[in-house]
C-alpha cells in the first residue's frame, strides 16, 4: 500500500466531504423544482455547483501534492488552506440562500464577508502548490 501523507488526507477528506455536501444541497433544488417553481434561488445553485467544484478540485489536488517537492509541512498548509476556503465559500452561498439574499454585493449581504476571508487562502494555497509542483518538474 502506497503511504498516504496528511496533506493527501486532508484534501481528500475536504473533497469528500465537499461532494457530499453538495449531493445533499441537490435535494432541496429538486424540492423546489417539483413544487412548480420556474427555477432555483441563485445561492442555492451557487452551493451546490461550487461544493461540488471544490470537491472535484480538491480530490485533483492530491496528484499535486505528490508530485510537490516541497516538504510535507508546506503541502500541509496548503490543503489546510485550500479546504477551509472552501468551506467558507460553501457556509457563505448557504447562508446567502438561507437568508433570501438575490445580489450579495449589491444588497452588502454579511456573509459576502465569508468569501473575501476565502479569498486569500486559496490564493495562498494554490500558489504553494504552483511553486512546488513547479521545483518538482
Amino acid at each position: 500500500m502506497v503511504d498516504i501523507t496528511m496533506a493527501e488526507k486532508v484534501l481528500i477528506a475536504g473533497g469528500v466531504l465537499n461532494l457530499a455536501y453538495g449531493a445533499l444541497l441537490g435535494y432541496p433544488i429538486v424540492v423546489i423544482r417539483a413544487k412548480g417553481a420556474p427555477a432555483v434561488p441563485k445561492y442555492l445553485m451557487s452551493a451546490h455547483v461550487s461544493t461540488l467544484l471544490h470537491g472535484a478540485v480538491l480530490l485533483g489536488l492530491v496528484w499535486a501534492a505528490r508530485l510537490s517537492a516541497l516538504g510535507m509541512s508546506w503541502e500541509e498548509v496548503a490543503a489546510w488552506l485550500l479546504v477551509v476556503s472552501s468551506a467558507l465559500v460553501a457556509v457563505k452561498d448557504t447562508l446567502n440562500w438561507l437568508n433570501g439574499v438575490q445580489d450579495e454585493f449589491g444588497e452588502k449581504a454579511k456573509p459576502a464577508l465569508l468569501g473575501a476571508l476565502a479569498a486569500l487562502p486559496k490564493t495562498v494555497g494554490i500558489g504553494i502548490f504552483v511553486v512546488g509542483v513547479i521545483q518538482a518538474l
